[in-house]
């Protein structure tokens, strides 16, 4: 199909590329006739006559083809075809008129094809002339160039060097370890070494910078590959996904940084997703907590199933307006946006009774330890409590599945958080008789969540710092945002009832290591950005584990994802905890709370600094310091 400026106005420099075309036509029928005749011009009077009606067929194809333009900027090969089968068109059409036309009988038939052959050449010439004038002005105008060095010789690499030849950067080599490589060259640019060759090769060069064009490696490659160019002591960036150079998106200011999700040092967990489709797909789910990091990619993933109706609730305004406006506008999926509590019972019974929801995942919590540790009684009110009444009304309304969203803060918790956790998790899986089939998801930390290292790390980069990090050997597992959203929706499908469901997520990883790749990706040294040691805060601990030590770890269906048996505390006596657990929580004094937590999460690492002011008595029954009797509920019948 034909490419160009869609219409026929013409501009002053159309006009101008007009009249250079047509004195290009002119001359290249004139050579033709030139060569024809050996430099002579027998019957010039036919010639003069030819001459009109080949302009004439020749602008006739050009502007079929949309050439008439001066827009020669970006002439490329598509553009050079479409003039190749403009000249062709127009010399058929010029070999039609001329032999209907009086007084050119005669033509010479050589000319045909002499004159084609040259319209195309001096056509051809004066677009490619013109770009590259224009290049050599835009490169003039720019000053020095910057020199760059490339990883990669591939496809990848042939697309960026030709973004390259548009901007204020010289390609001066390339990197690859195809041995098969070395010595050859990529649109003009040798390949200089191997990849361990690089910090040599980019100081010999007088490198500024290094692009990365290796779109399909691994994060195990990624991190060798970036190791190595740390030690060049040269900024260095990495090019986006093959979609984008396939589509055309790359330019040199869409050059992203390496990002740490290239970095996990494993590859990242993918599930097939036909099992997911199944059990979504024409069905009534409801999302809590939509607006936060993992409920808002939770909806993303979900829509793709197709399910009957999505709702999403938020106690959130502006992040739930947000996830409507950014992250879900496109989907023609039936969504139903909800600013409710899901401490306010009675609001989330109308929602799920309006919409009839038959599956619930519930990412509602607070996620903060630090703040969960000083606000102890709205820790478990919302974490805890809140769960309780939803799981409750959930079966008492006829939904079919649950998801819980845990953490693994919630094994041997040093945390009031980490005990939230785990208490939603034994508040789950406690459910013997429930018609409802009820599953909770343990993972790590996840990686650019709101509130995660990750984005507080490049913020104090972004200001040179210092980095605060609270101790030298603290470590994490961590994983990918879609990553975990994917593993909730697929233990959504294996889980039976009562599961506590774990993702294998590697190897922990030092939080210290995650500043120093950081500060290396950001193209700085270390001894540019301080990192200071700011000590552990109330709450955390040195390492997080996936599993308690009497967990028993059965495979599952899905590789990497392991059920973990263990045996929980009876319903009948967790409910008497936690009933006598929020009666003590009215009182809000935390010594007592953690006490009580004490008791029913006996590997919680809380010990109490003074001894209690009211002894608790050495059966399970505590006796609170405050009571008050509206918190006797029938939810702890």
């Amino acid at each position: 199909m034909p490419r160009g400026k869609q219409g026929l106005s013409l501009s002053q420099l159309d006009w101008v590329a007009l009249f250079a075309q047509s004195a290009a036509i002119l001359l290249a029928v004139l050579c033709a006739w030139l060569l024809r005749f050996d430099f002579a011009l027998p019957q010039s009077v036919l010639l003069a006559a030819a001459a009109p009606v080949l302009l004439a067929a020749r602008w006739v194809s050009l502007l079929g083809y949309r050439l008439h333009h001066a827009y020669w900027r970006y002439t490329g090969l598509a553009d050079l075809g479409d003039l190749a089968m403009a000249i062709a068109v127009g010399s058929v059409l010029f070999v039609a008129i001329l032999h209907f036309t009086p007084g050119t009988t005669g033509f010479p038939i050589s000319i045909y094809l002499l004159e084609a052959i040259l319209s195309f050449l001096f056509l051809a010439g004066m677009r490619i002339a013109a770009r590259i004038l224009i290049q050599i002005r835009i490169r003039n105008r720019s000053g020095r160039r910057k020199r760059v060095l490339i990883v990669g010789a591939g496809s990848a690499t042939a697309m960026l060097l030709h973004e390259l030849h548009k901007t204020n950067y010289i390609a001066i080599g390339l990197v690859d370890d195809n041995i098969k490589k070395h010595n050859t060259k990529v649109c003009g640019v040798p390949v200089l070494g191997s990849i361990d060759q690089l910090p040599a090769i980019a100081d010999r060069h007088f490198v500024s910078e290094i692009l990365i064009a290796i779109p399909s490696a691994t994060g195990k490659q990624l991190t060798r590959i970036t190791n190595i160019c740390s030690r060049a002591s040269v900024p260095f960036r990495i090019t986006p996904s093959l979609s984008d150079l396939i589509e055309g998106k790359l330019a040199i200011s869409e050059l992203r940084r390496v990002n740490l999700d290239d970095l996990l040092g494993r590859e990242p967990v993918r599930f097939e997703s036909e099992d997911v489709r199944q059990m979504i797909e024409s069905r009534a789910v409801m999302v809590t907590g939509a607006a936060g990091s993992i409920g808002s990619e939770l909806c993303r993933q979900i829509v793709r199933y197709f399910p009957g109706k999505l709702i999403c609730v938020d106690q959130a305004e502006t992040p739930l307006f947000n996830l409507q406006q950014q992250t879900l506008a496109n989907s023609k999926i039936d969504i139903h946006y909800s600013v409710a509590d899901i401490r306010d019972t009675a609001r989330i019974r109308r929602l799920i009774v309006d919409h009839d929801v038959k599956v619930i995942f519930h990412a509602a919590a607070y996620k903060h330890v630090p703040m969960t540790e000083a606000n102890a009684y709205e820790g478990l009110r919302n974490n805890v409590f809140a769960l309780l009444d939803l799981v409750e009304t959930a079966d008492q309304c006829g939904c079919d599945d649950f998801v819980l969203i845990s953490s693994d803060k919630a094994v041997k918790p040093s945390s009031l958080m980490g005990c939230t956790k785990r208490l939603g998790e034994m508040i789950v899986g406690s459910r013997q008789h429930s018609r409802m089939r009820c599953v909770c998801v343990r993972f790590g930390n996840v990686l650019g969540s709101q509130g995660s290292v990750v984005p507080l790390f490049q913020e104090q980069i972004r200001t040179r710092g210092p980095i605060t990090v609270t101790h030298p050997e603290m470590t994490r597992y961590f994983m990918t945002v879609p990553e975990a959203v994917s593993l909730v929706l697929n233990a959504f499908t294996v889980g039976e009832h009562g599961d506590i469901l774990v993702l294998d997520m590697g190897k922990p990883i030092r939080i210290v290591d995650i500043a120093r790749t950081l500060i290396r990706i950001s193209g700085k040294k270390e001894s540019d950005i301080e990192i200071v040691f700011t000590g552990m805060r109330p709450g955390e601990k040195l390492h997080e584990e996936l599993f308690y030590d009497s967990e028993r770890r059965v495979t599952t269906s899905l590789s990497r994802v392991i059920r973990a048996q263990s045996h929980l505390t009876s319903r009948s006596v967790l409910m008497r905890h936690l009933e006598e657990l929020e009666q003590i929580a009215s009182g809000d004094d935390p010594d007592w709370i953690r006490e009580k937590i004490k008791q029913i999460i006996p590997e919680y690492q809380w010990q109490r600094t003074e001894e209690p002011k009211i002894a608790a008595s050495p059966d399970a029954t505590f006796v609170p310091v405050h009571f008050n009797p509206r918190f006797s509920r029938s939810k702890f019948a």
